[in-house]
């Protein structure tokens, strides 16, 4: 779970993964479907994101601070703020999947069915994570320096690209909107702590637009290059 974009990502694998042995608390269960559908029937949301992997073999941990774009139904955008960082975007209108890297000045283009499954299945359809059937149970646990109270959500999926995977979920007290996400598998894990979300009134395709100087070279993307760290279509 490598790259950044997969901080929604991880949260779409709930959708696709089988049916859990034991029923969900219905409380925990509403608490978690209210929490997210505030963002994913918006028209868009955009929000600042940090996010730490662990290192699976010990080594310190990898952060990435980067802001995401959703407009559901439409496409998905994440930029890295790193210096060098990448900009990706996902384009279901345009038919298109981009990444743009400005070590390199290069702008990777690949077309809409190119783009890893999770991610259009996110785009096109983010009702299936609130009909999903999952186990939310209450938890508290220290992220970010300080104990908050959330839900740990887990599904197991056999023959699933992620299989085995436990995710908890927190909100922001003073928003409601989730503001923790954690997300361990049988290798590694992610934390990613949404900051700043904001709520627009109407969607602007402009998020999805990239912004690039001149004298930029398109090459063809092979999406292998996303895949390479585990990633599945």
């Amino acid at each position: 779970m490598k790259h950044p974009v997969l901080a929604l990502v991880v949260i779409a694998a709930l959708s696709g993964a089988a049916v859990p042995a034991q029923p969900a608390s219905s409380s925990a269960r509403e608490a978690v479907e209210h929490m997210l559908a505030r963002i994913l029937r918006a028209p868009e949301f955009a929000s600042r994101v940090l996010i730490t992997r662990s290192d699976p073999f010990g080594g310190p941990d990898e952060v990435t601070e980067g802001r995401v774009w959703f407009l559901p139904g439409r496409g998905l955008r994440f930029r890295s703020m790193e210096r060098g960082g990448e900009d990706i975007v996902v384009d279901k209108e345009k038919g298109s999947f981009l990444m743009y890297r400005p070590s390199e000045r290069t702008v990777y283009r690949a077309d809409w069915e190119s783009a890893p499954a999770r991610m259009r299945q996110l785009v096109m359809e983010p009702e299936r994570l609130l009909e999903a059937d999952y186990r939310a149970v209450r938890e508290r646990r220290r992220v970010a320096g300080a104990w908050r109270e959330g839900y740990r959500l887990h599904r197991a999926s056999p023959g699933d690209s992620l299989p085995n995977l436990s995710v908890w979920l927190a909100a922001d007290p003073s928003t409601g909107f989730p503001r923790w996400l954690a997300a361990g598998g049988d290798e590694d894990s992610v934390e990613v702590e949404f900051r700043q979300i904001t709520i627009a009134a109407k969607a602007n395709p402009r998020d999805l637009v990239l912004h690039l100087p001149r004298e930029v070279r398109t090459v063809p993307l092979d999406p292998k290059e996303l895949l390479r760290d585990g990633e599945s279509r």
